[in-house]
């Protein structure tokens, strides 16, 4: 039986979920049976590709051989090196679709060849092409890319069908920060308007509370870290760790032992005691930057601060007490509980996957709809007086359009005896093209040679639910059209490189089973080579464990008094685990012991 499902591919950790028998979205477990996967890519020392836990795991001790937060390189062309390898972002997050989908297809018990995928409100048009390729070298057709506060609002609004009122959902998450305004009514989710910023995220917090430890790490033994990768990947761990301690208490601990030598070559330690007030200063002009999106999004919307009914956090960022704070000094009022900000939006990815195969029923009364975060249009040239200046931007579908949506130009030839005409397709607000971004561009030859101004030509816009954009041009003395997909950006691969990928990416997901935690090689692996996977996989899982409870032993000094039992007790049942050689155990309590590294730092 073949499935469609709902994937939240997130900056910091991935979901999926899938409807019920009753019709009810649910979360999907990995292999380790967590709901959350981080969105994490390791190359081990024998080759092998690792997605999850065990990729997280290895980030601390080989951060060259491991790439997190792939999701703000998507769309651009920054290669991502993993040991002696290559990839583009797209690959990486293919890796990261194969392993959700290969996880969902374990829980549901069938095949899953579709898929409902969330990107923020934000991502261009290159981020979403990028995004679907991505589903497409996993072996999945992305039936629809679903802006993830949209998402977010499907889940929560599926719980209020009988309400009318206008909802904001602030959906700050590891990478990316979205907001979206949305009037229900009669199990009707209509978007009005969506703005934010997609290199805006938790991971930025934790990257200036990162800063202050190295600083407070330089002030007391005199080394700086700068240039030193694998000391800032640990300070970057124990900041994040200690940002969630500070949203449930006043100040924690931080002690990072043996993060590099020191003045005399011994290594030393980062003990500091970090409390929420420095936390807070450190972050409060960044988490401030996101009143500017809630502002635009209201005024495209023409609505107050009082109109809105209800504000919805989403995104694991919103749980910094400063967040919630400023939210709720902005509308006057506490943000809605009993949200789940980590997983509602795959949630109501699988909502709109439901929606897409009937499987929730229309008689159900929910009805989605969604717009254009940006102004998109065409270069032309303008009159000034007498002159003519070229490079300006004309907008053809505004933002915050309701998409679907197709909208027309038209447009004369500027030249004496013009035989063609450059169409360059632009992304942006500014008056000027080149504050914007170029999409792509083509050439429109066969114009009948005439009198400037005397040879029209007709644009015509058309953006989809997916945030894609077909652009088509008539010259409307011979009927000539010309139609251009905007997708060939640079950033995108071509569809030679795409099969290119797709075959190396089999080839290497063959010869190196991925896998959500250490010990667990993909059934379809083993199958094919069960004698050689197995001997190699299994060097691989012990040279993976030793690593972790090497770092184990080693904290269990250092750590609190309150931990430190817990932390004996779990390198104890490991390593009675491996040595019964029960390796479904073993791989439980190695996410558990790795869990608990990074929550210590």
């Amino acid at each position: 039986m073949s499935h469609v499902v709902g994937i939240d591919l997130g900056t910091t950790h991935s979901l999926v979920a899938a409807l019920d028998g009753a019709g009810r979205p649910t979360l999907l477990p990995n292999r380790l049976g967590q709901r959350l996967t981080p969105s994490v890519v390791g190359l081990d020392s024998e080759g092998r590709l690792h997605v999850g836990e065990s990729a997280r795991t290895q980030l601390l001790v080989h951060p060259e051989r491991t790439v997190a937060e792939v999701k703000r390189r998507m769309g651009r062309d920054l290669p991502v090196t993993l040991g002696d390898r290559r990839y583009s972002p797209t690959e990486i997050s293919a890796l990261i679709l194969k392993a959700l989908r290969e996880d969902a297809e374990r829980a549901l018990g069938g095949t899953v060849t579709e898929a409902v995928v969330t990107v923020p409100a934000y991502f261009s048009d290159a981020q979403r092409q990028a995004t679907k390729d991505a589903g497409e070298l996993a072996g999945l057709k992305v039936e629809r890319l679903l802006n993830e506060p949209t998402a977010a609002a499907l889940a929560y609004g599926v719980n209020h069908l009988d309400a009318e009122q206008y909802v904001l959902v602030y959906d700050l998450g590891g990478g990316t920060f979205d907001v979206s305004v949305l009037e229900m009514f009669q199990g009707v989710l209509d978007v009005k308007a969506s703005a934010g910023n997609n290199q805006l995220g938790g991971s930025d917090f934790d990257q200036l509370l990162a800063a202050w430890f190295a600083a407070q790490f330089e002030r007391e033994h005199g080394v700086s870290l700068v240039g030193n990768l694998a000391a800032q990947v640990r300070l970057k761990a124990a900041a994040e760790a200690a940002k969630i301690a500070l949203s449930s208490v006043e100040s924690t601990p931080v002690i990072v032992p043996f993060l590099a030598p020191g003045r005399g070559g011994a290594p030393a330690s980062l003990e500091v005691e970090v409390t929420r007030a420095r936390f807070e200063g450190l972050v409060t002009d960044l988490v401030r930057s996101t009143l500017e999106p809630m502002e635009g999004a209201l005024r495209d919307a023409k609505l107050s601060r009082k109109a809105i009914a209800e504000v919805v956090l989403v995104g694991g960022s919103s749980r910094v007490p400063l967040v919630r704070r400023l939210v709720a000094e902005y509308f006057g009022r506490e943000p809605r509980e009993g949200v789940n900000p980590d997983e509602a939006v795959a949630l109501g990815a699988a909502l709109q996957a439901g929606l897409k195969t009937g499987a929730v029923s229309p008689a159900r009364g929910i009805m989605l709809t969604d717009v254009c975060p940006f102004t998109l249009g065409v270069e032309v040239q303008a009159s000034a007086g007498r002159e003519r200046v070229g490079g300006v931007f004309s907008p053809l579908i505004p933002r915050n359009t309701t998409v679907p949506v197709s909208r027309t130009e038209t447009f004369a030839t500027t030249a004496d005896g013009q035989r063609a005409v450059e169409i360059r397709v632009f992304q942006g607000e500014a008056r000027l093209v080149r504050d914007n971004i170029l999409l792509d561009e083509y050439l429109v030859e066969g114009v009948p040679p005439a009198k400037a101004g005397a040879e029209k030509v007709a644009v015509t816009f058309t953006y989809d639910i997916n945030g894609i954009l077909n652009v088509t041009t008539r010259v409307a003395s011979t009927g000539k059209e010309a139609v251009l997909v905007v997708d060939k950006r640079s950033q995108r691969l071509s569809p030679e490189r795409r099969n290119e990928a797709r075959e190396r990416l089999a080839r290497e997901w063959g010869e190196a089973p991925v896998a959500s935690a250490p010990g667990l090689a993909s059934a379809s692996a083993s199958a094919s080579a069960p004698g050689l996977a197995s001997a190699s996989a299994s060097a691989t899982r012990d040279s993976d464990a030793d690593a972790l409870l090497t770092a184990a032993t080693e904290r269990i000094a250092t750590a609190p008094a309150a931990v430190r039992p817990r932390l004996e007790s779990l390198c104890a049942a490991l390593r009675e685990a491996r040595a019964k050689g029960d390796r479904v155990t073993a791989a439980r309590l190695d996410a558990e012991l790795t869990d608990l590294l990074f929550d210590l730092g």
